[in-house]
């Protein structure tokens, strides 16, 4: 009897002394994905004018008579030249771009971490 009682009080001492060392707080454990996303349009216009002018004009006017004698003459025609540069230059742009990002994670809360899934 004796025998059988050293036997219980050990198994019961070794019973203890595992189950002491396993210990666990444990709450719900909840399941999910929460998902950031964002999302953007962008859409761009542009368009330039730009016009030039460049007007020129030159008159070059010699004497119109130079005597080198009585009854001889000599003349030089007048010269005369006009320039007009025009120049228009119009410039368009049109620009659009999309763009979608998404960011999820694993969301298992077990114990009293704050922020769960993300290994804490």
């Amino acid at each position: 009897m004796v025998n059988k009682l050293v036997t219980i009080v050990l198994l019961a001492i070794a019973v203890c002394l595992f189950s002491c060392g396993a210990s666990a707080q444990l709450v719900p454990t909840s399941y999910g994905f929460p998902t950031i996303v964002q999302s953007n349009n962008a859409v761009s216009y542009n368009q330039d004018t730009a016009n030039a002018l460049d007007y020129q004009n030159v008159n070059v006017d010699f004497p119109s008579s130079l005597a080198f004698s009585p009854g001889v003459d000599m003349a030089f025609p007048s010269i005369s030249q006009t320039s007009l540069q025009t120049q228009s230059v119009t410039h368009t742009d049109y620009s659009q771009s999309n763009s979608f990002s998404e960011f999820a994670y694993p969301f298992v809360g077990i114990g009293t971490s704050g922020l769960s899934g993300f290994g804490l």
